[in-house]
């Protein structure tokens, strides 16, 4: 499931871009879910009540206070929401100057939406089905979960259950890390030591044997693994960045 925040304060605009990104959506068989807000406090509101997006579209001149695009990108980057990606919606680019230290995926006219919106959407749809297969399903007493790959930091053995660690929580299944591991088929994860997977493009930085994710937390790999773990990450980054 995708999530995405779109802020925008002009109403008919606001419509436009949803529909352009629900289109989008339904076209690629990608599930998702669209909420839209025409002040950027309210999406503030949400964050601070632990609310996550993947993808943001942030008109810049928002006629909102002192809360505009660039405010929101600060706070949305203050949150640590890891994998996510922000896509100003403006309609003058001069504006992009003074988000120059922000990590901003994308900066977009608006009388240009129709055409260049799609194009990024396809650009993250790609990015983050890399460090997915798009996501593993677990079936367990009568419901069904996906973990979308991206989501997914880490995963590790307890007794005879696999527990997937992501930005949400925590989800268990009855398995062995060798049999995800074989389920995942993909080369973004790796064994950093024999009770642990991790999500290569979580890793922020890696410190002898400690591993240190984008959300902070640390872990640490067996010395028999660490070797293969820098190679294989090196390999990852040199195929996909």
């Amino acid at each position: 499931m995708i999530n995405m925040a779109i802020v925008d304060d002009d109403s008919d605009f606001l419509e436009e871009l949803k529909e352009i990104s629900e289109k989008y959506f339904i076209s690629h068989f990608v599930e998702h879910k669209l909420s839209t807000f025409s002040k950027g406090c309210n999406l503030i509101y949400e964050l601070q009540e632990g609310k996550k997006f993947h993808i943001y579209l942030l008109d810049i001149e928002l006629s909102d206070g002192e809360i505009n695009g660039l405010k929101l990108a600060e706070f949305i980057q203050a949150q640590k929401n890891a994998n996510s990606y922000v896509i100003f919606i403006t309609n003058h680019l001069e504006f992009a100057l003074n988000g120059y230290e922000l990590d901003i995926f994308r900066y977009i006219l608006k009388e240009q939406a129709a055409e260049k919106l799609p194009q990024a959407l396809e650009e993250i749809g790609k990015r983050m089905n890399i460090q997915s297969g798009e996501f593993y399903t677990i079936d367990k007493a009568g419901f069904r979960e996906k973990l979308f790959y991206s989501d997914i930091l880490y995963i590790y053995k307890e007794q005879k259950n696999a527990v997937f660690v992501t930005g949400n929580g925590t989800s268990t299944i009855r398995n062995s890390l060798s049999r995800v591991m074989t389920e995942l088929n993909n080369d973004g994860f790796v064994y950093i030591n024999k009770g642990v997977i991790i999500n290569i493009s979580r890793i922020q930085k890696i410190n002898g044997l400690e591993i240190i994710l984008d959300n902070g937390e640390q872990l640490y790999a067996s010395r028999t693994h660490i070797q293969d773990v820098k190679m294989l990450v090196s390999k990852f980054w040199r195929k996909y960045i």
